[in-house]
């Protein structure tokens, strides 16, 4: 399809305004990375310099707390073969044991580097004014990364997405293996 040299102006500034759209919707929503490579720009990712606090605690502790589908044996096997040690990893899975975990003691921890979450109780003492402990850590300054593992859109543990999460914060460079 040929079309004037003035109807391609016309098109390539519609594209520029609906990328333009786009990528400042992924900035803001802290998803510029994956915008990128979904167009096939991922490589134009911009590369910040880490801060002394992202850069210093990568073989820090991985907290894994919530309800598991799985036996703590398999979750520890699993980090296994994602070439994490075992004294590296700290479980809390009982239900009960999580509503009166102490969460604030995560907070500018530096012992603490990742934070698994599968199935938790909404009514916690460490949610302070926010719907859960979970919405806590991931809004408030100061806590570890938080990666919610879900499994059918529900929070769950199973040896496959804790696997995918460690894997990939290996892959990132976020966290020592």
């Amino acid at each position: 399809m040929a079309i004037s040299e003035e109807s391609f102006q016309d098109l390539v500034a519609a594209v520029n305004t609906e990328i333009f759209q786009h990528l400042q919707r992924a900035w803001k929503d802290q998803k510029l990375a994956s915008y990128l490579n979904s167009i096939g720009l991922g490589h134009l990712t911009p590369q910040e310099a880490a801060t002394y606090w992202e850069d210093s605690c990568k073989d820090g502790k991985i907290l894994i707390i919530g309800a598991p589908s799985i036996k703590e044996r398999e979750i520890l096997a699993t980090l296994k073969s994602e070439h994490i040690a075992k004294d590296r990893i700290e479980i809390h899975l009982g239900y009960d044991e999580l509503k009166n975990f102490p969460y604030q003691k995560l907070r500018y921890n530096n012992k603490y580097r990742l934070v698994l979450v599968g199935a938790m109780p909404h009514s916690t003492n460490g949610k302070g004014d926010f719907s859960s402990a979970i919405a806590n850590m991931e809004q408030s300054d100061g806590f570890p990364k938080i990666i919610r593992l879900c499994s059918n859109e529900q929070l769950k543990i199973t040896k496959t997405n804790l696997r995918q999460a460690i894997h990939k914060e290996i892959e990132s460079g976020y966290l020592a293996a």
